[in-house]
């Protein structure tokens, strides 16, 4: 894609993009308290949610010149709203700052199993910058369709929890995440994909949850599932993870802060961090995953 080009591949400039409040940061724009009194909404009480994830009632922005301009500097955020599906492929690094897993080759070779292939051309395929803090090397994004006729559910795969399908994720040409590949159209999700992440969980209504309702307690659920299954090495890392995408969703009033910062409290406390590692500490780095995300947490004494 040439530098004349607009950042923003042109097989999603039909989607809805969310910019991003600063290169590097997943946080979406902040507006004024103004913009919501002159859409006619109620000013957020959390000065995190004041942004126009908020403004838009989480529906995003069309695609316009001037939106690809703020996300090629600043980056953003692209929704999928039941229509795409992103395949977060990650790489977790070992102690000695090597992958431990590859997880693009373990998604290649249950594609072989299935007798299919995972063709990095025949989607759009994005290069990942990968996050060194939380213990993740450079990985992929692949965006396809969704398949109407075969909901999937969201979250890491049971078998490799390095591989996750999201309903939203970072816009591909957002700063540090390269398009390697642009067809001239999105396939839909192969089925062998979705036979590995399986059909959506029956929804149920959970204390704790705001807008997002069942949707977020179901996406919650994954989080503290992959949590709940880090081995000795990784708890740390995943429990830092497992904060970052709690704190999205406090950021964007689907959750409560205290509720969800329970939760991975309790998953913390089965893993055995807490026992170890002791509450105080625990308590810090959710507090810092929740932070990074722009929500303030205090967790109870």
């Amino acid at each position: 894609m040439s530098a004349a080009q607009y950042v923003v591949p042109a097989v999603l400039r039909g989607a809805m993009f969310v910019p991003g409040q600063a290169p590097g940061r997943r946080e979406p724009a902040r507006v004024t308290p103004g913009a919501f009194r002159a859409a006619g909404l109620p000013v957020p009480g959390h000065r995190a949610q004041r942004n126009v994830y908020q403004l838009t009632r989480r529906q995003g922005l069309p695609w316009t010149p001037a939106l690809d301009g703020h996300i090629r500097l600043r980056g953003g955020e692209l929704l999928g709203r039941g229509e795409l599906v992103l395949v977060d492929i990650d790489t977790p690094a070992a102690a000695a700052g090597t992958p431990a897993v590859s997880a693009l080759r373990w998604l290649a070779d249950r594609a072989v199993e299935a007798g299919g292939l995972l063709d990095l051309s025949a989607t759009l395929s994005v290069r990942t910058p990968g996050h060194p803090d939380s213990g993740h090397l450079p990985g992929w994004h692949l965006w396809y369709r969704a398949d109407p006729a075969r909901p999937v559910r969201m979250g890491p795969l049971g078998r490799c929890h390095a591989v996750e399908l999201r309903a939203r994720g970072t816009c591909p040409g957002s700063p540090g995440y390269v398009v390697w590949a642009e067809p001239g159209h999105l396939p839909v999700l192969p089925r062998w994909i979705a036979g590995l992440a399986g059909p959506p969980p029956a929804l149920v209504a959970s204390t704790g949850t705001g807008h997002g309702g069942a949707a977020a307690a179901a996406r919650l659920h994954g989080i503290i599932g992959r949590l709940l299954a880090a081995q000795r090495g990784e708890r740390n890392r995943l429990l830092f993870w497992a904060s970052l995408r709690a704190g999205e969703l406090v950021a964007d009033g689907d959750l409560d802060a205290g509720a969800a910062g329970q939760m991975l409290t309790d998953a913390a406390t089965q893993i055995g961090l807490v026992r170890e590692d002791g509450l105080r500490a625990v308590a810090a780095t959710i507090r810092s995953g929740f932070e990074r995300m722009g929500v303030t947490y205090e967790p109870p004494r």
